[in-house]
């Protein structure tokens, strides 16, 4: 059996990796099915790598084509996570496969054999298991619910190694590829990880930094965190899941690493620009319905270097709290 998959077209890392819980859920529906991504990019091969599939098919724009190559991949069942496409929508309609499932759009509701409501207000990831709604496999049962965990496939991806204890440490990811109106800055994060550190001596801090980022590695080893706090860079995503399995909390931009420390449930105070306008629509679709009440922006129309470190590390503490609650209360910013 092979399953066309149809990939949103962002090639960002966090944009790719938030396809895991789904893809993931549809090899527990059909185990043993040969899942075909078909994506505009090449960067989508980067789920192939990690288990999450078996092959990539890059297409272009002739509508024809794409519904021929769906044909020759032999698919199916074939899901669309594209919600705006209606060139997508009219080739799978055109496919000729049985099996098609996809969001209500004019099109969508003529042309796939199943089609439901495309909600934003929901965590992107949990949308798309939506799409798995109403199936007879296990993976149907848990995948609509607007807070189950999404840790499953991380989980597994550690199923080699026990995933870690709790530890007294906090994430901090300032990286961020989409643009300078998303990132806080270094200094801000050093500033609120100070605050952090004159309230719990036992504090550690954990800077997950991406290649783009490994520059700041300097002004994190000069800064007065220095001692207790550790550089990832470029780690791979087996070992930053375990970091999120063990940490208390963590804070950064909104970037790819903050939706798999999301993802594996550890709390999340999101750093999130606010320069049009559309920051809470921005927060309903990209930060986990459990991590919302964390989320910080600035003004509306101001830069977001704006935001005070003190209302950051404040958010933080209160993160680590709600992720601490079956033990002793966290002293950083606890509320």
């Amino acid at each position: 059996m092979t399953i066309a998959v149809f990939v949103e077209n962002r090639p960002f890392f966090g944009a790719l990796l938030v396809h895991a819980p789904f893809l993931h859920a549809l090899r527990e529906r059909h185990p043993g099915a040969r899942l075909v991504l078909f994506s505009p990019f090449a960067e989508a091969e980067m789920l192939v790598r990690l288990g999450l599939a078996d092959h990539v098919r890059l297409y272009g724009r002739d509508v024809a084509a794409i519904a021929r190559a769906l044909r020759e991949e032999g698919a199916s069942a074939v899901y669309s996570l594209r919600p705006f496409s209606s060139r997508i929508d009219l080739a799978v309609g055109l496919s000729g496969v049985t099996e098609r499932v996809g969001y209500r759009s004019p099109l969508g509701r003529l042309l796939f054999s199943r089609a439901v409501p495309h909600d934003t207000s929901i965590y992107r990831p949990r949308k798309y298991l939506a799409l798995l709604r109403g199936g007879p496999s296990r993976a149907a049962r848990w995948c609509p619910a607007r807070r189950a965990p999404l840790d499953r496939w991380f989980r597994t991806l550690l199923s080699n190694a026990s995933v870690p204890e709790r530890e007294r440490v906090i994430g901090v990811l300032p990286g961020g590829g989409a643009g300078a109106f998303k990132l806080w800055g270094i200094d801000n994060f050093l500033a609120a990880c100070a605050r952090l550190a004159e309230r719990d001596p036992d504090l550690r801090f954990a800077f997950v930094l991406g290649r783009a980022e490994a520059d700041m590695r300097e002004r994190i080893e000069a800064s007065s965190v220095a001692r207790r706090s550790v550089c990832l860079i470029d780690e791979p995503v087996g070992a930053l899941a375990r970091v999120a399995f063990g940490a208390l909390a963590a804070m950064g931009n909104d970037c790819g690493p903050g939706h798999l420390f999301q993802m594996c449930g550890c709390p999340y105070v999101c750093v999130m620009s606010d320069h049009d306008g559309a920051g809470p629509t921005r927060i309903a679709e990209w930060v986990d319905e459990p991590n919302r009440a964390f989320a910080v922006t600035p003004a509306t129309g101001a830069d977001i270097r704006t935001i005070p470190a003190a209302r950051v590390a404040e958010r933080v503490g209160r993160a680590a709290t709600a992720r601490d609650r079956k033990g002793a209360t966290v002293s950083p910013g606890s509320s």
